[in-house]
């Protein structure tokens, strides 16, 4: 009987970890623009335009991942031409300055993740010679 009442706490917590674990397409839009707002100075009426934006292309990224008759390949093309639509539409709301600011931490985001694979990668060549 302990036993049965163990692996049912087991499997509940299991469970609510990986419900709470996830997050919605309304949350990811929250944190994504809380984070550009503070990063670009939005105001009050930029940050609710962008958080529609960026709500909207979450959504529609979802649906892509989540497609099974689209191919990875289709899948990532079609994610990377919503997320220039994105920015073509982000353009329109933000300043020249503000837009400017975006492109560059994008850029360095990018950087900063090249640079953290190639990382990743030495030492995993490293291990493998050892």
């Amino acid at each position: 009987m302990k036993l049965l009442k163990f692996l049912t706490l087991g499997l509940l917590l299991i469970s609510s970890t990986n419900v709470f674990g996830q997050k919605t397409s309304e949350e990811k839009a929250v944190a994504q623009t809380s984070k550009m707002k503070n990063e670009l100075g939005l105001s009050d009426e930029q940050t609710e335009k962008v958080k529609e934006i960026n709500l909207g292309i979450i959504k529609k990224n979802e649906n892509i991942k989540s497609n099974a008759d689209l191919s990875e390949t289709q899948k990532k093309e079609i994610i990377k031409t919503n997320n220039q639509a994105r920015m073509s539409m982000l353009k329109s709301v933000l300043t020249s300055e503000q837009y400017v600011k975006l492109e560059l931490a994008i850029e360095k985001r990018k950087n900063d993740h090249l640079k953290k694979k190639m990382k990743d990668k030495r030492k995993e060549k490293k291990v493998k010679k050892d």
